[in-house]
């Protein structure tokens, strides 16, 4: 698949996946296999949202430097945990539907698991946007250097 296609493809899902999400469908909260839909939604928004950063900048190859190459793997890596999400997810909580509970006796479900939870979805929305912007900046600061 080339390039324009995938991120056509990945258009148009972030764009369903948000406006389901903003309009609080309906279908958020059905359940798929006892999964609630709008979890995989958000699994698959996830990994929608780190591919596209990452093809719309060429898989940050252009930059040979220490600085390029670390945001390259921070990029990977984010793209490794989007994945996983669903999975980690699964293991914080206890359970599919994601939910916490002030009384629960172990780590799992827990309200210091929901800490992680979040801090792992703040991550995945905002990292992305981050290492995107920080490798424009520095091909940029790049570019000005070679002429």
């Amino acid at each position: 698949m080339n390039k324009k296609v995938s991120l056509t493809i990945l258009i148009i899902l972030l764009t369903v996946i948000i406006a389901l999400f903003v309009s609080a469908s309906s279908l958020l909260t059905k359940e798929f296999f006892s999964i609630p839909f709008g979890n995989i939604l958000v699994w698959i928004g996830f990994i929608s949202l780190q591919l596209f950063v990452y093809i719309i900048n060429n898989g940050f190859k252009r930059s040979k430097s220490i600085i390029g190459k670390t945001i390259k793997y921070l990029m990977i890596a984010l793209i490794i945990i989007s994945v996983f999400w669903f999975g980690l997810a699964y293991i914080l909580s206890g359970n599919t539907s994601f939910n916490f509970n002030s009384n629960s006796t172990g780590y799992a479900g827990s309200p210091k698991a929901s800490i992680l939870y979040w801090n792992i979805i703040y991550t995945l929305v905002i990292a992305p946007l981050i290492l995107m912007i920080s490798y424009s900046l520095l091909r940029f600061f790049e570019r000005l250097n070679q002429h």
